[in-house]
């Protein structure tokens, strides 16, 4: 009996040592999900048309004057301080000192929101936030405003800047494209607007260089822009087989949890000094989870501390072992400065992607080329160069413009060739077998059981 006791203590063991074994670092969990991870494109096209706004020379005048005597007083007027103040005493006010007219301006729009999502079905079926691909979304009318009629907002710059006979600071310029564009969403009406959706991946292009591929998409299903639940479900329209990413449970996830984001962020996507080529490679945040919060809704959001701003909408939120567990979807703002507040950001938990995925009839499941991908990382990562080699090559017979498969194969021959191969399958192999001799010596236990049984 001494010894079964001996056998259940080494399997109980052996059990814990599996267990223990830590999850991913974020170079292995952006390699891997980096594929899967796209671009949401939303294109309106339609005709814009507000009211032009009618300026309240008077209030103007009242307003420079109040502040030049508060400055007076104060015993710090300049010039300077004069227009920095105007400016901003205007743009925080400018339902004051602007109003409709009865004269209609219109221009053509075709404008195009940027975010970021991820493919969860072999076939193409896509996840991201709905604010992503609505219209009808608040900071959606005040971009419309701001592209339409960017004319007379940058005149009305230039005006200004002739009577302060100075360059607007960039504060000043962004209180008054801010102000005037507020007020052109407040009046705007967009006739017959077309809408069209896109997904653009990185595949492997010429010279192994990462190239766009724009794929058409659908809206399947969809919820309510922030405080609403934040999701939508696209698929896409041309028959691939598509790289995915593992959907996790954010239940299990608490205070002080790491968490990963890849997406498009725009300062950094479309960074002038960045080429064309890299734009279609997501960028990779971390940081932690800070807290679980209660939506007015009554459901649940998680705070967490990692970077994300315009353009990372919708992308993925992982855990360590590199499975989705909600969606970058919004963040903090200082009212008063007009700023981000960046480590008080928001993702919907995957808990809510799910019950639209239920709506959507839509199951997830990992792609076979994304397995054999994720294979062939595996043993790349416990410098199995050998098998790894191979498992590269199936993923390229199978689709040879998976993204960054030639580089995997051109870094995989070189460690080849300098001879750092390890053989074998590394550390899991020991679990394996491990595992393989736990099973055997409970196999051996319910012999040595049932022979003991058959004595008595």
């Amino acid at each position: 009996m001494k010894k079964i006791f001996l056998f259940l203590a080494l399997i109980s063991t052996i059990t814990s040592i599996a267990q223990q074994k830590g999850g991913m670092s974020p170079k292995q969990i952006a390699e891997r999900n980096k594929p899967g991870t796209v671009m949401i494109l939303a294109t309106f096209k339609g005709t814009v048309k507000s009211a032009k706004p009618y300026v309240d020379e008077a209030a103007l005048g009242k307003l420079a004057l109040q502040i030049k005597q508060q400055l007076e007083a104060a015993g710090n007027f300049s010039t300077e301080l004069f227009w920095t103040t105007y400016i901003k005493a205007f743009s925080e006010h400018v339902d004051q000192y602007m109003y409709k007219s009865d004269e209609i301006m219109s221009e053509e729009l075709n404008t195009t929101m940027l975010g970021s999502g991820f493919v969860i079905t072999p076939d193409g079926y896509v996840v991201t936030n709905a604010h992503v691909i609505d219209a009808s979304d608040e900071s959606t009318k005040q971009s419309f405003a701001q592209q339409a009629f960017a004319k007379i907002i940058n005149q009305d710059i230039a005006d200004i800047e002739t009577s302060m006979g100075r360059k607007a600071t960039d504060e000043e310029v962004k209180s008054l494209t801010d102000a005037e564009s507020w007020y052109f969403s407040q009046t705007l009406t967009v006739d017959e607007i077309k809408t069209e959706y896109s997904v653009i991946l990185g595949v492997t292009g010429k010279d192994g260089a990462i190239v766009p591929m724009t794929v058409p998409a659908q809206v399947v299903t969809r919820g309510e822009p922030i405080p609403g639940k934040d999701v939508a479900i696209l698929k896409l329209q041309d028959k691939h087989t598509y790289p995915t990413i593992r959907i996790g449970d954010d239940t299990q996830m608490s205070t002080g949890d790491p968490v990963y984001v890849l997406g498009y962020p725009g300062v950094a996507t479309f960074h002038p000094l960045i080429s064309e080529e890299s734009m279609t490679e997501a960028t990779l945040t971390t940081g932690l989870v800070s807290a679980r919060k209660k939506m007015k809704g009554g459901w649940d959001v998680l705070q967490i501390d990692a970077a994300i701003t315009h353009g990372n909408s919708g992308g993925p939120v992982m855990n360590d072992k590199g499975e989705v567990i909600g969606l970058a979807t919004f963040g903090s703002a200082d009212e008063q400065r007009g700023q981000e507040v960046q480590g008080m950001n928001f993702i919907v938990p995957a808990t809510i992607v799910k019950e639209f995925l239920e709506k959507g009839n839509v199951k997830p499941a990992m792609s076979d080329i994304s397995l054999a991908y994720e294979a062939a990382m595996n043993l790349f990562d416990k410098s199995s160069f050998k098998k790894a080699l191979k498992k590269f090559q199936e993923v390229k017979e199978m689709n040879p413009s998976f993204p960054f498969i030639d580089k995997y194969i051109k870094d995989t021959q070189t460690n080849i060739d300098k001879g750092l191969d390890k053989g074998g399958d590394g550390i899991d192999t020991l679990y394996y077998y491990i595992g393989g001799g736990a099973v055997a010596l409970i196999a051996l236990i319910a012999i040595m059981m049932k022979r003991k049984k058959k004595t008595a």
